[in-house]
């Protein structure tokens, strides 16, 4: 299969649209193509060596019959329904298409790539080896940039020069009920025509894709152009912490938002910076000019998206925020966790910040005015994670941690039919519940005095189920005990006859049958045993 995706606009942004649009005659739907094609011709010499091919791959023009029709609704939308309609397009795309020359099968080229990810065992697949098997070409950069900035759920990375492809695990059963959608509502024509390529990218089809309902498009427009009057209201910053492992994330998607499309993750390290959460200025080429313009960081592209879209909730999710210098990464940001509250405010404002800032950078990025004051609105929320055990890495000052709404998370474990506690660790007779009580309990005794004893504690998710093999389980559980936890007084735990992790991993592994009893201490499995045997003798009363 070979296809060229969109002649030569190297990225497909909101101003390649505008630029290609702003080509186009008035009345254009009246005109035949050669009176059109002259007419353009005079505007943008050479564009139909050029721009033509991405255009009408863009959905954006027709030729058919002679006759030469526009998407004539895209020239009311604003950037953020603009933004939209590039979600929706690169979504439904598939190559070839009926304005390249070629035999080959067309394919959904979202829905092949996701469907791939979904079957490889890390969801990750490598971009450029995908595009070289099923499509070929030399335009593989192109259709990549679009799939970055508009593929939801899809991420990208780059790591030892191979570009990866891949989705995050909450949002797998997202990925899979959006391709069961696409190849349901937007399925290849089976004649693959010109006329049915146009239609697929009509204002109808736009809608049924967002799930826009009964709304004419001078109605959405006046939705869109109303940013301020129905702004939803109570955004918050909220700073989830506990053990690691206790399911702070898992919390995020179930009680706040799960929808890739509404948020934005990040994850603070020892070199995060300010540039990379806010924004900064880098060279870029435009028009074969280089340029140094201001690139947004995570931080500019939630406040944008928020602020364009008043009528659904936003969030920034920050994991591991105390592994990174939050004060220096926030710098002035900092003013701007400061909400209105009901107390003190009109409702309709509750969860704007207090306090405005001047940032030219992001308020032209954001506004388009950079005179703009910037602040948060009250549809974007901030959450944020913390692992207890790690909360010396980088210290949250008071002033800091004051303006966060801090909300600890439980370490609790369900001892009920199907639940994770219950799984049985892979070589024993143990469960995973009653293993980490066990062992939690020992942490907490033994640190009494100390105020980082709960700290340590195995978290109820510390490991998934199918990290309960042999290997898996020694490499990730019993070292975190040996190296970490009882670093300090490793025979709490393990049988005094080991003198290196090493020899504890080995013992583990080799032993087929009770290979806790083979590498814990005697009372210990003695007292997991014990509650083994009362759970059972629990649920056997229970069934009576």
């Amino acid at each position: 299969m070979s296809f060229s995706p969109f002649a030569r606009f190297r990225n497909f942004t909101v101003d390649n649209l505008k630029a290609l649009m702003e080509v186009y005659p008035d009345q254009a739907e009246q005109l035949t193509w050669s009176e059109a094609g002259e007419l353009i011709e005079r505007v943008s010499s050479g564009y139909k060596k050029t721009s033509y091919q991405q255009a009408c791959q863009f959905g954006l023009e027709d030729r058919g019959g002679g006759r030469f029709r526009i998407q004539s609704y895209l020239y009311t939308f604003n950037d953020n329904m603009l933004e939209k309609y590039m979600q929706f397009w690169i979504e439904t795309y598939y190559a070839p298409n009926p304005y390249v020359n070629s035999d080959d099968e067309p394919m959904l080229i979202f829905c092949e790539i996701a469907k791939e990810i979904l079957d490889s065992p890390d969801l990750k697949i490598d971009y450029n080896e995908f595009f070289n098997r099923r499509i070929g070409g030399k335009s593989e950069d192109i259709l990549l940039n679009a799939l970055k900035a508009y593929a939801v759920p899809l991420k990208y990375q780059k790591k030892d020069g191979i570009q990866f492809l891949y989705v995050e695990e909450q949002n797998v059963n997202y990925l899979r009920e959006r391709i069961s959608f696409i190849e349901k509502e937007f399925s290849i024509p089976q004649q693959n025509s010109r006329e049915e390529f146009f239609e697929r990218h009509t204002y109808s089809q736009f809608c049924k894709f967002h799930g826009i309902v009964n709304k004419t498009l001078d109605e959405l427009n006046k939705d869109e152009n109303n940013v301020n009057e129905k702004r939803l209201t109570g955004a918050e910053n909220v700073l989830l912490y506990g053990v690691p492992g206790v399911g702070k994330s898992y919390k995020i998607a179930n009680d706040y938002c799960a929808d890739p499309r509404r948020i934005e993750r990040v994850v603070f390290h020892q070199d995060y910076t300010y540039s990379d959460f806010v924004g900064q200025i880098l060279p870029r080429v435009v028009d074969d000019k280089l340029r140094y313009v201001f690139t947004p960081g995570p931080f500019t592209k939630m406040l944008k998206k928020s602020w364009n879209d008043p009528g659904h909730h936003y969030y920034l999710i920050i994991e591991e925020i105390n592994r990174g210098n939050a004060p220096a990464i926030f710098g002035e940001i900092f003013q701007l966790l400061d909400r209105k509250d009901s107390e003190s405010y009109p409702q309709d404002v509750v969860g704007e910040s207090a306090y405005g800032i001047s940032n030219y950078d992001v308020a032209n990025e954001v506004y388009g005015n950079s005179e703009h004051e910037v602040k948060i609105p009250s549809n974007m929320s901030i959450l944020a994670t913390m692992n207890t055990a790690d909360q010396n890495v980088f210290t949250l000052d008071t002033a800091f941690q004051r303006r966060w709404k801090m909300e600890h998370i439980p370490n609790k474990f369900v001892f009920e039919e199907g639940a994770h506690a219950l799984d049985t660790i892979q070589g024993s007779t143990v469960n995973w519940g009653t293993f980490a009580t066990v062992v939690n309990d020992v942490i907490i005794d033994i640190n009494q005095d100390t105020s980082s004893s709960e700290d340590k504690r195995l978290g109820a998710y510390f490991v998934k189920a199918n990290e309960l093999s042999q290997k898996v389980f020694a490499e990730k559980v019993l070292k975190y005990l040996w190296d970490d936890v009882f670093k300090m007084d490793k025979e709490a735990v393990f049988d005094s006859k080991f003198k290196s992790l090493e020899s504890v991993i080995e013992t583990y592994e080799a032993t087929e049958e009770d290979c806790l009893a083979a590498v814990l201490r005697y009372d210990l499995y003695a007292k997991m045993i014990k509650n083994m045997n009362e759970q059972s003798v629990n649920k056997n009363t229970d069934i009576e």
